[in-house]
């Protein structure tokens, strides 16, 4: 009898182990997911899941039209439900011509991707692109136009862009604009006078020039190859991100950066790589004595070491940096950290009057060689300016840990780690919640 139930219940396995739910047609589906429990924990719900996630609609090869490419994308989008209980994304792969694949995807508070890496990316031709969004001419009731908040933009080249731009202008409220991986893409003009406050432009390796006109525009990064970006009018930024890969910014004048300069005066957030500094803003600064950073709150610095030449351009920036509450510091030796020649005095760091840093509070240091590079740069920021944040430093594989001075009475008997340190000092490890600090990056997604 035991036997008998046994090979009953492997049978039952067997039989729930067998994938009968991706066989039945979308429609059924869909009706099963908008009444199933979705507190039950069945296998059900794991299966419907990964379905979900599945390309739904895949279209054919042939030549079509900029209309063609608008309806099918717009059918799309308009047929997504936001209000799906499982609260997944939607995909659609669309051939059309040359070769060309689109990967679209939509998920919930409208966001929208289009990826044209998987197509052919034979096309080497350079090309010069204009994106119009939020267009005001609209009307809010117009059947054609599409409420898209985030739009992200992969592999555009010369040939589709021609679809993607006619796509887009039909585009109502888009607030956060991703454009990355445009090989070809030497010039780059977008307008967006309403709603858009959120700029990204990644790894585009021919981009030489980004020219902006949008009013309301807050947040700006740029990820990888350094490009030149105007601004038609005076944004005023609060969240800025440079993190540069590649060569620098000797195929640009840095005076060229002035707009940009005067459009972060009001940063709140920045992160700056060493170089963006020593190319870019180092120049410009050294010219524009009086401009200072007066909001900027938090600071993160990317560098390849922290050697003294390093520290000196850092503090060099430090200076401009008035109302610095927390400052952030990430070493990574596999970035590229060759030095250029600066035609200011980087060195004037050491005359920075006593005191300019009174707000800062927190310095985190991330990636350091060794105990002794931390305790130079704490002493050598004392000197500096006169303050003594609280320092933390954080190493893989080690507890996140707090450098303090003690006094030499505690270290008479002790052999000192070395005698160019002016102070005696210790580690001992902190919990990064006890002070407030985020691992994450803010910039990340």
């Amino acid at each position: 009898m035991e036997q008998r139930r046994k090979n009953t219940n492997d049978i039952s396995r067997s039989e729930i182990d067998q994938d009968y739910i991706s066989k039945l047609p979308d429609e059924i589906l869909a009706k099963i997911l908008s009444i199933h429990p979705l507190d039950s924990g069945s296998k059900a719900v794991a299966h419907f899941t990964r379905l979900w996630s599945k390309p739904l609609i895949k279209h054919g090869g042939r030549e079509v039209n900029v209309q063609e490419f608008e309806s099918v994308i717009s059918a799309f989008i308009a047929n997504f439900d936001e209000e799906h209980p499982l609260k997944m994304p939607r995909k659609l792969e669309y051939h059309f011509n040359q070769g060309l694949i689109v990967t679209a995807s939509i998920g919930v508070n409208m966001k929208l991707h289009l990826d044209f890496s998987k197509g052919n990316q034979g096309w080497e031709k350079k090309f010069w692109w204009d994106i119009v969004l939020n267009t005001m001419d609209l009307a809010p009731s117009s059947s054609y136009s599409l409420c898209i908040k985030t739009l992200k933009l992969t592999s555009i080249n010369y040939i589709c862009c021609e679809f993607v731009s006619s796509l887009i202008s039909k585009f109502r409220y888009v607030e956060n604009l991703f454009i990355e991986k445009c090989n070809g893409l030497r010039a780059l003009r977008i307008e967006g006078l309403a709603k858009l406050v959120r700029l990204s432009v990644e790894n585009c390796v021919d981009l030489k020039s980004v020219y902006v006109d949008a009013l309301e525009l807050t947040s700006l990064r740029n990820y990888g190859f350094l490009c030149w970006f105007w601004f038609h009018s005076y944004n005023y930024l609060e969240d800025v991100y440079f993190d540069l890969e590649g060569p620098g910014s000797k195929h640009l004048d840095y005076r060229v950066y002035y707009s940009l300069l005067k459009t972060m005066r009001d940063v709140r957030v920045l992160t700056l790589h060493g170089r963006m500094y020593e190319e870019v803003f180092g120049p410009l600064l050294f010219l524009e004595k009086e401009f200072r950073f007066s909001k900027l709150e938090d600071l993160w610095w990317i560098d390849g070491c922290m050697g003294e030449d390093n520290m000196n351009w850092l503090f060099s920036f430090l200076k401009y940096c008035t109302s610095l509450k927390r400052l952030f510091i990430s070493i990574d030796p596999q970035r590229y950290s060759r030095r250029k020649p600066f035609t200011g005095d980087h060195k004037s760091s050491i005359k920075v009057k006593k005191s300019p840093l009174r707000k800062l509070k927190l310095v985190k240091l991330e990636g350091c060689k060794s105990d002794e590079e931390v305790m130079f740069f704490k002493e050598h920021m004392m000197e500096v300016f006169n303050v003594e944040p609280r320092v933390v430093e954080t190493r893989e594989g080690m507890q996140t840990r707090c450098l303090i001075r003690i006094p030499k009475r505690q270290t008479i008997g002790k052999a000192t780690k070395s005698n160019k340190l002016k102070f005696c000092y210790k580690f001992v490890e902190e919990l990064e919640n006890n002070i407030g600090l985020c691992s994450k990056h803010p910039h990340m997604a």
